[in-house]
């Protein structure tokens, strides 16, 4: 959106309510703007967003994702960003769990209840990710990339780290107190992960710390 009326994202409301935010002019309380169904949101029960530059990524749980760059919507799911049943790419299913914005590499990961899909930020195309291609599940609960690029992907059956050209299993064998994650965040080079049992694994330097609450 050009000049002025550029937006800026400063309040999401994920669930059944809709989206909410207001431009970069300042707050005040009639600057807040709405987004709910009729808006185009389509199904308003929203589980992830990401920020990239002016637009507004939103993972909806059965109509894909809605994209707002200020000047209107649109949805990608897993009919439209399929190029040819032939080939491998688009989103798996419509039920987006997580994203996340890869600004340096130019392009946005997308989880789902069936597998991992990013798309080029540039172009356009869409490139998918499943278990068998080396992820440890199809369900997808985070994903974060890290300093250099690596993408880290959390499932219900460990953590995969993708460099670009391999993925690598991460588990309770190799470091992780549990495989079941909940949640992942990434600060610089060091990746936190939090399980379903309560537990908090660090990866720094190549190898695991588990923290336990006492």
């Amino acid at each position: 959106m050009a000049g002025n009326k550029r937006c800026m994202l400063i309040f999401v409301v994920l669930g059944l309510l809709g989206l909410f935010f207001f431009p970069d002019t300042g707050y005040a309380a009639t600057n807040w703007m709405k987004y709910f169904r009729k808006d185009t949101l389509l199904n308003t029960y929203m589980r992830a967003y990401a920020v990239q530059g002016d637009r507004l990524w939103v993972g909806t749980w059965g109509d894909g994702i809605v994209v707002y760059d200020g000047a209107g919507t649109k949805n990608y799911n897993s009919k439209s960003t399929r190029s040819t049943p032939e080939l491998n790419d688009g989103l798996l299913s419509d039920c987006v769990t997580t994203l996340t914005v890869d600004e340096r590499a130019g392009r946005v990961w997308i989880g789902t209840n069936e597998g991992l899909a990013s798309c080029n930020l540039e172009c356009g195309d869409w490139k998918r990710y499943t278990s068998k291609d080396g992820l440890p599940n199809d369900v997808i609960r985070d994903v974060a990339v890290d300093a250099k690029g690596v993408v880290w992907v959390g499932t219900p059956s460990g953590v995969a780290s993708f460099d670009g050209e391999s993925w690598k299993k991460h588990d309770s064998t190799s470091g992780l107190h549990e495989d079941s994650i909940h949640s992942m965040t990434v600060t610089g080079d060091t990746v936190w992960v939090a399980t379903v049992g309560g537990s908090v694994c660090r990866f720094r330097d190549g190898e695991w710390k588990v923290f336990m609450h006492n």
